[in-house]
C-alpha cells in the first residue's frame, strides 16, 4: 500500500508543480510570487520532478513558442510538422536542449518574465543527479514492493 500511496503522491505532486509553478507561473506569468515563494517553488518542483526536472526558462520560452506558433514549422512540438511520435520527441528534446544550454538565444518576444536560479539550474542539469533520484526512486519501490508488479 506504502508504494501505491507514494506512486500517486508523487504522481500527483510533479503534475502540480509542473502545472503551476512551470506552466502557469514560468510560460505565462499568470501570477506573482516574491522571491522566497519562487524560489520554494523552484525547489519544491526540483524535489517532485526529481530525475525528470525541467528547466523553468528552457520550458517558458518552448511553451511560449508552442502557443504562437501551434501547428506551424516553427512550434517545438507539433504533430503535424513531426510524422512520428519519436520524431517529435526528438525535436522538442533538440529545441529544449539549445535554450537550456544557451546555445542560442530564442527570438526576443520570448525572453524574459520567468525564474531562473543558475546554481540550481546547473545543479540539476547534471547527469549524476538524475542517477541518485533514479537511483531513489527505484530502491524506495523496490524496499517497499509487496508483489512483484509493483
Amino acid at each position: 500500500m506504502k508504494v501505491i500511496l507514494f506512486f500517486v503522491g508523487h504522481w500527483f505532486f510533479s503534475l502540480f508543480f509542473q502545472t503551476f509553478f512551470l506552466h502557469r507561473y514560468a510560460a505565462h506569468g499568470m501570477f506573482k510570487m516574491s522571491k522566497f515563494w519562487e524560489r520554494t517553488f523552484y525547489i519544491l518542483t526540483y524535489i517532485s520532478q526529481g530525475s525528470s526536472f525541467l528547466n523553468p526558462r528552457a520550458y517558458a520560452i518552448m511553451h511560449r513558442m508552442h502557443h504562437a506558433y501551434s501547428d506551424t514549422p516553427a512550434d517545438p512540438h507539433s504533430p503535424v510538422t513531426s510524422k512520428t511520435l519519436p520524431k517529435m520527441v526528438l525535436s522538442m528534446v533538440g529545441v529544449y536542449e539549445k535554450y537550456l544550454k544557451r546555445r542560442e538565444e530564442p527570438p526576443k518576444e520570448f525572453v524574459g518574465g520567468y525564474p531562473e536560479w543558475p546554481i540550481l539550474d546547473k545543479m540539476a542539469d547534471l547527469w549524476w543527479p538524475r542517477i541518485i533520484w533514479g537511483t531513489a526512486y527505484s530502491l524506495f519501490y523496490i524496499y517497499f514492493a509487496t508483489e512483484w508488479w509493483m
